[in-house]
């Protein structure tokens, strides 16, 4: 058992299964069990390729957007409020999404779905940034990833079998329980932040905050906006080519859930990595072979190649597991860690829209698999600017020489 000062791992990881992996299990499995469910409802409500890209890619602007609107909620009416508000947003948008085919209303809802997954996720690591130590920052962002992972195992089996069964709206409808679900279970069982570590951080000016570290932000803004492009791209993807092999919801949902139980099993190591060794040794090799992954997907041309191809993708994406909220965290100033992770955010999140929006405008001018191929080259280009541009950013082997944003706690 490895430990950090006089508590271990094991008990960091406990005391934050209600304010961390509850909220974050459940709206990422009720977004899990819509996964295969958004691009079919689309397709036949009779929308084209190119416009469920816009409409799926809409949850990046309305991710990206709240950002730093986000960051000045937090700071004025506390974090944890901006955690449950976002919940409460994430849910109206499920269940309101399967009442409607009008293009301009699903637009709105899936940008509403952006703003509370966004809020949600800049609730949560400034959560992360206030109150775990750097040396096990790795591992707990990890294991957040890893929380990502399970539910988008069983959310897509979930989503597959629902709409299969009962219709598309009984899957929106059971995902908006969820999520509720998830927002009254972290209320009941402590998931809000202590007194004392909200008084610790006094209230941030957002915009003064971002001016002073515009430069920072903008040099390692980018490779995570290109790499998560990448990541959200592949679920528009993938049940896309599952739809031009005629396969079933369900079949679509087991194929996305197949890729996601690799990625499951090796998440504990991203954070074991990114802790003993350094940031760039998870994320250089993870997002390498996430990026081979998706290049085989351009090339699949069978059910049995897709399935490979999927489970390279989630290999290299389950090696991955919280690198980029530990990137966010590890460089957040001590002075601006509100702002500085609202603005993080927005050029993370933005790439919510830029995958999709790929995809969509790939397989309409040139055709389905060259969009596999589109996000393996944004994917590439990311990593290495990562890589060469903002460098190692603070585990064990950075200490003394990394770029150290933030102290031990």
């Amino acid at each position: 058992m490895v430990n950090t000062g006089e508590v271990s791992v094991w008990t960091i990881l406990r005391r934050n299964i209600a304010p961390l992996y509850l909220p974050a299990g459940a709206v990422t499995l009720g977004g899990g069990i819509l996964l295969p469910v958004v691009p079919l409802y689309l397709a036949e409500e009779g929308i084209s390729l190119s416009m469920i890209g816009v409409i799926i890619a809409a949850t990046g602007i309305g991710a990206a957007l709240i950002g730093i609107p986000a960051s000045a909620y937090a700071e004025r009416f506390g974090n944890d409020r901006l955690m449950f508000t976002a919940m409460g947003a994430v849910a109206a948008s499920a269940l309101l999404f399967g009442f409607t085919d009008a293009v301009i209303l699903l637009l709105l809802l899936r940008i509403l779905w952006g703003f509370g997954f966004g809020g949600l996720s800049q609730s949560r690591q400034l959560f992360i940034a206030r109150t775990i130590a750097a040396p096990v920052r790795g591992r707990i962002n990890s294991f957040m990833g890893g929380t990502h992972r399970f539910a988008f195992v069983i959310g897509p089996l979930m989503g597959g079998a629902i709409a299969d069964r009962w219709g598309f709206r009984a899957a929106f409808t059971t995902s908006a329980v969820v999520i509720v679900m998830g927002l009254v279970g972290a209320a009941l069982l402590g998931g809000r932040e202590a007194p004392a570590d909200s008084q610790r951080h006094p209230r941030v000016r957002v915009g003064p905050a971002l001016r002073r570290h515009r430069r920072l932000l903008l040099r390692v803004g980018l490779g995570p906006m290109l790499i998560m492009a990448a990541r959200q791209g592949r679920y528009v993807v993938i049940p896309l080519i599952g739809d031009q092999l005629e396969l079933s919801a369900s079949a679509i949902g087991s194929l996305v859930a197949v890729g996601t139980a690799a990625d499951f099993i090796l998440f504990p190591v991203a954070g074991y990595v990114m802790d003993r060794f350094g940031r760039l040794h998870a994320m250089v090799p993870a997002f390498s072979l996430m990026s081979i992954g998706l290049v085989l997907l351009g090339f699949a041309d069978s059910t049995g190649a897709v399935v490979v191809a999927t489970i390279v993708i989630g290999m290299g994406n389950g090696l991955s597991a919280g690198t980029i909220l530990t990137l966010g965290t590890d460089l957040a100033p001590a002075d601006a860690q509100g702002p500085f992770l609202a603005g993080f955010s927005l050029m993370g999140n933005a790439g919510f829209f830029v995958g999709p929006a790929v995809v969509g405008w790939s397989a309409g001018a040139i055709g389905l698999d060259a969009s596999a191929f589109a996000l393996a080259a944004l994917l590439a280009v990311g990593v290495m600017w990562v890589a060469l541009v903002v460098g190692e950013t603070g585990a064990a082997a950075g200490q003394g020489r990394g770029r150290k944003r933030t102290t031990a706690r």
